[in-house]
């Protein structure tokens, strides 16, 4: 049993580990401790518009140091055991509950989530560079037609009209994940920005159109960050490297580790938003368990996805119908959910 004296270290600090950190200092934890190998928290959702806006990838990146109200730790996690992780630099973090939420990384595509970029400044550094190499840019390639590639075709056509925008997908609709009307929706958009799209494609860095283009994005290949459940924890992985979990995001076979978020195998949207309603819920349920009361089991979401396609056009999934409704597609389009996210980590 936990109580609000418990060492509780929160591994990744993403959505999911920033939104769980929060609230449980919030509720009067002493000890919760977030480690993140960055210094900073990104709003991801801004992060491809901010190519052709850099003023909004500004407002959307900010220091943890400034915000977390739990103890922040920065480090590079390599090993889970049963009571502390062990880090890069040979320091370890011991604890007695434990919350992975080390999201997933795009190995191919840096600007969505960087790999080397351990400091605010670094990033921003990262990013001008980004940009500076899309202006130069006069064809650009992008591998892949799921929500990021599609978000960024829509980007980089609406911000740059004079750019020749080509997306390869290797299927027969974009947004494979979403329902057909939505793939139909986006291939309409990105076709009235100009956008030419070619399905059923894999191309091979030899290929003519892959050395002819100026600049390739590889919007593809996105793998959860469970490495350092391999030493002790190998047998609670799936097939896809996710970390297996019950209805109330306990890890298989232990009952003081969790997991949530894209690392974990959830049966439900690997989202922001429904990585923060996992967050949330988890929390409650810490909580409860502190007060000697029964935690509650998760209740799945539909999958719901607001997808802009360029600053003026886009569409909503919902679980009854896709929607181009502009009052709703306009709740992202404002600030790119910038604000809401601050609101919802208590930041300023």
């Amino acid at each position: 049993m936990f109580n609000k004296e418990a060492k509780i270290l929160i591994i990744g600090g993403g959505f999911a580990g920033a939104r769980v950190t929060q609230d449980l200092a919030k509720a009067g934890f002493n000890h919760v401790n977030l480690v993140d190998k960055k210094a900073y928290f990104e709003v991801t959702y801004a992060t491809l518009r901010s190519l052709g806006q850099p003023d909004l990838g500004k407002r959307s990146r900010l220091p943890y140091e400034t915000f977390i109200k739990g103890t922040f730790h920065q480090g590079d996690v390599t090993t889970l055991t049963h009571n502390a992780a062990l880090l890069a630099d040979g320091s370890k973090l011991e604890f007695d509950m434990a919350v992975i939420a080390s999201g997933s990384s795009y190995s191919t595509f840096p600007i969505a989530k960087s790999q080397n970029a351990m400091q605010l400044a670094q990033r921003e550094t990262e990013l001008t560079h980004a940009r500076q190499q899309l202006n130069d840019a006069k064809t650009i390639l992008i591998v892949g037609g799921g929500i990021v590639g599609v978000e960024l075709a829509g980007e980089i056509a609406d911000h740059f009209p004079e750019k020749t925008v080509t997306l390869v997908h290797g299927s027969d609709r974009v947004l494979p994940e979403l329902k057909p009307k939505a793939s139909q929706l986006a291939d309409k958009q990105l076709s009235a920005l100009g956008v030419k799209i070619q399905y059923n494609t894999r191309l091979s860095p030899n290929d003519d159109r892959y050395q002819n283009a100026d600049l390739v994005y590889h919007c593809v290949g996105g793998t959860p960050n469970t490495s350092m459940m391999k030493v002790h924890f190998n047998d609670q992985l799936d097939q896809n490297g996710r970390i297996k979990v019950d209805a109330q995001f306990r890890v298989e076979g232990t009952q003081h580790l969790f997991a949530l978020g894209d690392c974990a195998n959830t049966p439900e949207g690997k989202l922001g938003y429904l990585a923060d309603k996992q967050a949330s819920a988890l929390a409650k349920n810490i909580i409860a368990m502190a007060n000697y009361k029964t935690p509650k089991d998760y209740k799945l979401n539909p999958m719901v996805s607001l997808v802009p396609v360029g600053r003026h056009q886009g569409f909503v999934q919902l679980p009854f119908a896709v929607t181009t409704l502009k009052l709703m597609v306009n709740m992202k389009q404002k600030d790119l959910f910038i604000k809401k996210q601050w609101k919802n980590l208590n930041a300023n």
